[in-house]
């Protein structure tokens, strides 16, 4: 069985992330774990194969006040499992 390719996530798409789909390896995001909805800015898949487990993903959380301010930075960096991107992409638009 060969493993799927990474999933393509184009900016601006929601992802409704589970406490287990997600995590910050220098935060302590595991002693509050919590589920995340964030609008994505890019999923960071260069130079990641199709055997990962997570990649970084950057956007902005759905209160962020970004799509109707100034741009800013992303105020989300998160460590996000594939297997829920996939998920997501197989459910489609919500």
């Amino acid at each position: 069985m060969t493993t799927p390719p990474l999933p393509h996530i184009p900016p601006g798409t929601v992802l409704t992330l589970h406490s287990t789909d997600w995590y910050h390896p220098e935060k302590a995001s595991h002693d509050n774990p919590h589920n995340m909805v964030i609008m994505v800015e890019k999923v960071h898949t260069d130079g990641a194969t199709a055997t990962a487990v997570s990649v970084w993903v950057t956007g902005h959380t759905i209160t962020c006040t970004w799509p109707t301010s100034e741009s800013h930075p992303p105020c989300v960096e998160l460590r996000v499992r594939v297997d829920a991107l996939r998920r997501t992409v197989a459910e489609g638009p919500v």
